[in-house]
């Protein structure tokens, strides 16, 4: 039985040209046009964010994680945290921690540093000690009883992200996106990031991917991979015995231009792929569980790492290739 980890990154972004280069403006007093567009996925046509998705979820017996960025509520209001976590964990879904730096510079807390900076891997180990308490403190305020795992905005982690994380009681990562190796992504273990490993104390469970072209990857996120690409992947992830398998999207990814002058329009492609992949999944109890990390017992996670990479199909990446072009005309 593979575990399925759906992972939800929920956050939003204001729409201030500039930041997080430059602070927002102290006369912006409401966020009610971010949290409907990233959060509710507000459009003409109904809403297509959180209660939507969990809902499709909930029909079809799914399980997921929602990575929930709780910086952004020092600025926005604690009232909306709340009423966030609330809506997820009422509904049978967990909620994990989930951090994007870029929010400092609007937080007056001595606590935490003062200033922005793009990645977690560019803070110390105790400022990131210090930026995780203050997530976790934030959840809990909010209503959950308990974190068990983290995830850095960007993927922006490093060995030290791991080791702060442990400091505060974490027991799992999922920050590695071997697809980021390098540049946003600071972890490296030294081997092959296929399968969960044990690093700094911590589970880590890198985010899942297969090799789309030659020496090119692609990591398992709703938007970037067709859904016959995220199928085979799955597919092949079972067969040979893996553990876990990542996949990555957002409370926003099933609308598209989002921008401060009007409501956002359905993304109808992903909308797709989501519908795709839930009933794929539920069609197939068999072969697939989704796992949340609140469940999981680490002295029962295998440490065995598989051989190989999974690699798509050539005619499955070509329709990726359609579908973002025909995308552009619709």
């Amino acid at each position: 039985m593979l575990n399925v980890f759906l992972t939800v990154d929920t956050e939003i972004w204001p729409y201030a040209e500039g930041w997080p280069v430059h602070a927002l403006s102290p006369d912006k007093t409401t966020f009610d046009a971010e949290i409907a567009a990233c959060l509710y996925g507000r459009t003409l046509d109904g809403d297509f964010g959180l209660p939507y998705q969990i809902e499709q979820l909930n029909q079809h017996g799914l399980k997921a994680t929602y990575f929930l960025e709780p910086l952004f509520a020092d600025r926005a209001g604690s009232h909306h945290l709340a009423a966030l976590v609330q809506l997820i964990q009422e509904n049978g879904q967990e909620v994990q921690l989930h951090l994007h730096t870029e929010w400092l510079s609007e937080i007056q807390d001595p606590s935490i540093p003062a200033h922005f900076r793009q990645y977690m891997h560019q803070f110390t180990l105790d400022e990131q000690t210090a930026l995780i308490a203050k997530g976790v403190r934030s959840l809990q305020t909010a209503g959950v009883a308990a974190v068990h795992a983290f995830r850095a905005g960007s993927y922006g982690a490093n060995q030290a992200t791991l080791r702060a994380a442990a400091r505060n009681g974490l027991l799992f990562d999922t920050s590695c996106n071997p697809c980021y190796l390098g540049r946003d992504c600071q972890i490296d273990p030294g081997r092959p990031m296929l399968q969960p490993f044990k690093m700094e104390d911590v589970w880590e469970f890198p985010v899942s991917f297969f090799q789309d072209y030659p020496g090119h990857r692609r990591h398992a996120q709703l938007a970037a991979c067709s859904f016959d690409e995220m199928k085979t992947a799955l597919l092949d992830a079972w067969k040979a015995g893996w553990h876990a398998f990542v996949i990555v999207l957002h409370s926003f990814e099933l609308v598209k231009n989002r921008t401060p002058a009007a409501l956002c329009q359905p993304d109808k492609r992903n909308i797709d792929r989501f519908h795709k992949l839930c009933q794929f999944l539920a069609g197939h109890p068999d072969k697939f569980r989704t796992a949340q990390f609140s469940e999981m017992d680490p002295a029962a996670i295998p440490g065995v790492e598989p051989a190989q990479a999974l690699r798509s199909r050539p005619h499955h990446t070509a329709w990726r290739y359609a579908e973002q072009a025909l995308s552009r005309f619709v």
